[in-house]
């Protein structure tokens, strides 16, 4: 029987598709960075190519320190919210009542992103009045500033946000594992976390690698969220839309713009082209260690 793994034309025909929809999609974003390396900008007769932009905004000391709170922000929302939309889809795969916890998980994607934001900060203010009110009365301070605006709330912001996302990847990932095979670890006398670890993850570690990546790149380029809750630091996604608002789209914001979006570029592609290479050997890992118990 022939199929999409063992026609290497149609293997190469899905491949070339995906290609050219991400090509389509990032078309705007390649002109953006065509642009950024113009020395004379937007809209000038002349194009002569330069760096110089870029030297100006990496030497800015205010971008780096929003570089440092952004990547900080991306490592903290991979580090929760993947493990939490893992624990999620396992959950999933157990409840009775799976479309009231689809619905659950997704309910935060249905939000307008402002009218998020807005709740979590009058939410977050309202809980920081509460807890510095009980510090008075009790007359103790380390939990007086639990719930300043600040790195914490931010974060929370990017989890709400984030969490659905790496659910639905690592779910779909899930799918195709047969759950046959934790319950013969479980006869052979494995634990749940060695059934887990040793059994299912290899099977789905696509799904939670992607999920991070996901995340990561999210919580790159979120905004609205993070500029309400973040407190008294600057992320580099705020920092780009302040100066658009203030200065307009100058030199430097198109180097910005181009920063942000070769980072993401590569980080995608990269996805792309590890699992371009691996699928194959990956599909006939997982058909391998199917076949005993479709065999059964």
């Amino acid at each position: 029987m022939v199929d999409g793994y063992t026609n290497i034309w149609a293997y190469r025909a899905k491949w070339l598709y995906l290609f050219i929809v991400v090509g389509a999609l990032m078309t705007p974003v390649f002109y953006v960075i065509y642009i950024s390396f113009n020395e004379h900008g937007f809209g000038a007769r002349m194009y002569e190519f330069t760096f110089d932009w870029y030297a100006v905004v990496l030497g800015d000391i205010m971008l780096v320190s929003s570089l440092k709170w952004t990547a900080y922000l991306a490592v903290a929302s991979v580090a929760t919210a993947v493990p939490m939309g893992l624990v999620a889809a396992l959950y999933f795969k157990k409840t009775r009542r799976k479309v009231l916890f689809v619905t659950l998980m997704l309910l935060p994607l249905f939000v307008p992103a402002d009218i998020m934001a807005s709740s979590l900060l009058v939410y977050f203010k309202q809980l920081n009045g509460i807890f510095q009110s009980l510090s008075e009365a009790l007359d103790v301070d380390w939990f007086s500033t639990w719930f300043e605006l600040g790195f914490t709330t931010a974060l929370i912001g990017q989890i709400l946000y984030t969490v659905p996302y790496a659910f639905i990847v690592i779910l779909i990932t899930m799918s195709r594992y047969r759950e046959q095979q934790t319950e013969a670890a479980r006869g052979c006398g494995a634990s749940a976390w060695q059934a887990f670890w040793q059994v299912e993850f290899p099977q789905i570690r696509v799904g939670i690698f992607s999920a991070c990546a996901f995340v990561a790149i999210l919580s790159f380029n979120e905004a609205p969220r993070t500029a309400m809750l973040k407190g008294g630091f600057d992320t580099f996604s705020n920092v780009l839309v302040a100066q658009m608002l203030n200065v307009g789209m100058s030199e430097e914001s198109y180097a910005m713009a181009g920063t942000m979006s070769i980072v993401s570029i590569v980080v995608i592609g990269s996805i792309l082209i590890y699992t371009m290479a691996n699928a194959g050997r990956l599909e006939r890992k997982s058909r391998a260690i199917a076949e005993p118990e479709m065999s059964a």
